[in-house]
């Protein structure tokens, strides 16, 4: 139960985290409260973090506002300039195409959300015109073409996202060799150990690190608050497990006080009788634990390997939140190393009760009953 959980969380933060935005971003020091174009950094201040080992990418983004307009229609649309090429890795942009081309390294055209074409009534080929700010007060417009319509799995992108070059929005907005954004990559789950040494990196340049905890906190809060739910269950299932596990210490006990009166009669020290009682009851925990975990490890594989596939309308719905419809289970062992302790803490708890039981024990009542 837990393994899907942790599964499911994990999934949730490759689909919004890891895809597009990103563990740990860069941005100006002023640009996360104002996220205006003049804000941005010269792409050459973020280059010498690949030197950290830990790093595998650093892809650096324009993200602007502009009015879109064909004939009699406009809206105010969200343009991002990315590295298609470079970030097609990462987002699978190209996989999420319905129509047209994806953007080709020197593309002067555009993607453009599927919803938004719905509401500007557009097709592939059309050119909207873009009116803007560019950097420090100057004014920005172009035409540009649209090479093809992209399904972001979110209504809210899709209605007002335009995916441009790089390049085109840095000429666009004014803003040659500059950048809005820098996302960093890393080659393990270690992200707050590489938040440091990005940190350390930057440190007396007018940069700020930021992580996705800060950038996406409602995200953070809905795992928090679905995680004290699952431990809340689980409170309940080791309460049943506690008993069950006393139950079964004071049936085996009180079977065995026969024995344990003939034992201390014939010589043997309570505190020997005491530490073989417990052995006994800790070893057979310890066996049911590793037990146990053979058991539900190829389970866990198996569903890692082959997630649980959403269907129907709740497919639907998981989808326009921009998540894969897909419950993959976690192999994180720290799950099965703590499952097995509390249970083994459990069973340390429940021994005191044959401890204090042959402590007490009058050999010769033992033997009577």
């Amino acid at each position: 139960m837990r393994s899907l959980q942790f599964g499911a969380y994990d999934n949730m933060l490759k689909n919004i985290v890891g895809s597009y935005m990103g563990y740990i971003q860069i941005h100006n020091t002023d640009y996360w409260e104002e996220k205006s174009i003049d804000n941005s950094f010269l792409v050459s201040e973020v280059e010498d973090i690949l030197d950290i080992p830990q790093v595998s990418y650093v892809d650096t983004r324009i993200e602007g506002f502009a009015l879109a307009s064909i004939k009699n229609k406009s809206k105010p649309v969200a343009m991002l300039g990315l590295d298609p090429v470079s970030e097609s890795n990462h987002l699978n942009l190209d996989k999420k195409i319905i129509e047209g081309a994806y953007l080709s390294e020197d593309q002067q055209g555009l993607l453009v959300g599927k919803e938004l074409k719905e509401i500007l009534k557009v097709s592939v080929g059309d050119s909207l015109v873009f009116l803007s700010q560019g950097y420090q007060a100057s004014f920005a417009s172009g035409i540009m073409p649209i090479v093809g319509v992209i399904d972001l799995k979110s209504p809210e992108l899709n209605k007002r996202t335009v995916i441009l070059n790089k390049t085109l929005a840095q000429n666009f907005f004014g803003l040659e060799n500059m950048a809005t954004t820098a996302v960093i990559g890393f080659k393990d789950d270690h992200w707050e150990k590489i938040e440091k040494l990005v940190k350390q990196k930057t440190k007396g340049r007018d940069l700020r690190v930021i992580n996705w905890q800060q950038m996406v906190p409602e995200l953070n809060q809905l795992i928090a608050v679905d995680k004290a739910g699952g431990t809340f269950v689980m409170l309940i299932l080791y309460s049943i497990i506690t008993f069950g596990l006393l139950g079964t210490i004071i049936m085996l006990t009180e079977e065995r006080s026969f024995e344990y009166g003939v034992l201390i009669s014939i010589g043997m020290a309570k505190k020997k009788l005491i530490t073989v009682a417990y052995l006994e009851t800790t070893i057979m925990a310890m066996a049911g634990v590793i037990l146990g975990l053979i058991v539900a490890f190829p389970f866990a594989l198996y569903f890692n390997i082959n997630p649980i596939n959403i269907s129907g309308q709740m497919k639907e719905v998981v989808e326009n939140f921009g998540f894969e419809a897909l419950i993959p289970t976690s192999l994180d062992p720290k799950i099965a190393v703590q499952q097995a302790t509390i249970v083994l803490i459990l069973v340390l708890i429940v021994n005191i009760y044959p401890l204090l039981k042959i402590k007490n024990l009058e050999p010769v009542k033992a033997m009577k009953s």
